[in-house]
């Protein structure tokens, strides 16, 4: 993923895409895209996620299952080079999908504890 500032495209330019609320699909509405790398703008309710918010998963964990320092530190680096605090362009599932791949590509802890401690 880039690292962009995200700067939105015009009223004109928007897009016409899919709109999904509360996890329903509710038609088309237009949707703004940065002018910079193309990426197009999360207009749904499921608001993202701080990387405080997995920091604190994280740290459930550790306090549960054994999990080396230097693994952390791999999953943190991931998740900031995948930019999943990304509120541009991502919502909640994305980062939450993204967070347990990640999570499972790094720690050695089953994916359903993960999961269970994500839906907390």
């Amino acid at each position: 993923m880039t690292d962009c500032a995200h700067r939105s495209c015009g009223t004109q330019e928007k897009v016409w895409l899919p709109y999904i609320y509360e996890g329903r699909d509710r038609g088309l509405k237009p949707h703004p895209y940065c002018a910079e790398c193309g990426l197009v703008k999360n207009l749904s309710s499921e608001r993202p996620y701080q990387i405080g918010h997995f920091m604190n998963v994280i740290a459930l964990i550790r306090q549960r299952y054994k999990v080396a320092q230097v693994q952390v530190r791999l999953l943190v680096l991931e998740m900031q080079r995948q930019n999943i605090e990304d509120a541009y362009g991502m919502d909640r599932r994305q980062q939450e999908s993204l967070f347990l791949d990640l999570a499972n590509r790094y720690l050695n802890v089953p994916a359903k504890a993960i999961a269970e401690l994500l839906a907390r």
